[in-house]
């Protein structure tokens, strides 16, 4: 009597549910690559203010100490992603509690436009630069590469903005007759950064990786498959035949 036995699986077969390409992709470098735009956004925003100088004011809290011009600086560059500030208090103030300075900003030394443009330029080009220094094997798919760039600079970049809404707040006594009545406090608004700081890097570091990704296809289209012998392209020398033996 014979026993039928199940054939062992492949070892070599693939379980995973995940493709290659998104297992391969260096996704703490763009993470890493993302955090560090967010950083030099912020150098390009202070860089502005003191040599502008920039004369955009603050819809409510003072600036009256090195650490209200730190978050002064913090609460521009949220602006000019569309994220209000919002202010908050003990006591019932006049006004709307959001705002953004870079909308009402009039006759301000340096245009509030040059600010919009600053994480519009600074995502653009991060993505292309990480598409063309970035580490590994690229996807061959321009769309699937450009996407996985682009996801992979939204995860650092959406960390960067929910942990400024938390950090970038500043606080401030209510004064009246010379009394302090209440305090007040002043913040990104924190669901329009979730929102703001997905879209920003998901379009505009996509868009730059999908430039640089494209041009290269357009170049290996160009120079064309490799030829037989050699995967660089080079065809295989020849080999001398050997003398003949006595």
């Amino acid at each position: 009597m014979t026993t039928d036995h199940a054939e062992p699986a492949d070892a070599s077969t693939d379980d995973h549910l995940l493709a290659p390409s998104v297992r391969a992709f260096p996704w703490l470098p763009a993470g890493l690559a993302a955090v560090a735009t967010f950083l030099l956004e912020y150098l390009v925003v202070a860089t502005i203010f003191v040599v502008g100088p920039s004369s955009v004011d603050r819809s409510a809290a003072p600036i009256d100490s090195t650490a209200a011009v730190v978050i002064q600086y913090g609460h521009i560059l949220f602006n000019a992603h569309h994220v209000p500030t919002v202010t908050r208090a003990t006591i019932k103030i006049g006004g709307s509690p959001f705002g953004n300075d870079l909308y009402f900003a009039t006759g301000a030394s340096v245009p509030p436009v040059v600010f919009f443009l600053v994480p519009v330029v600074a995502l653009f080009a991060a993505g292309a630069l990480f598409e063309t220094y970035r580490p590994g094997t690229p996807a061959e798919s321009v769309l699937e590469e450009s996407a996985l760039v682009g996801t992979g600079f939204t995860v650092g970049y959406l960390l960067c903005g929910v942990a400024g809404t938390f950090v970038l707040v500043q606080q401030w006594a209510l004064v009246a007759q010379e009394e302090t009545v209440g305090t007040a406090s002043q913040g990104p608004m924190l669901s329009v950064t979730f929102v703001a700081f997905f879209l920003f890097p998901m379009v505009l570091v996509t868009l730059g990786a999908a430039a640089v990704a494209y041009r290269r296809s357009r170049t290996d289209d160009a120079i064309g498959p490799p030829e037989d012998g050699d995967p660089a392209g080079e065809p295989a020398a020849a080999v001398p035949a050997d003398d003949d033996q006595a």
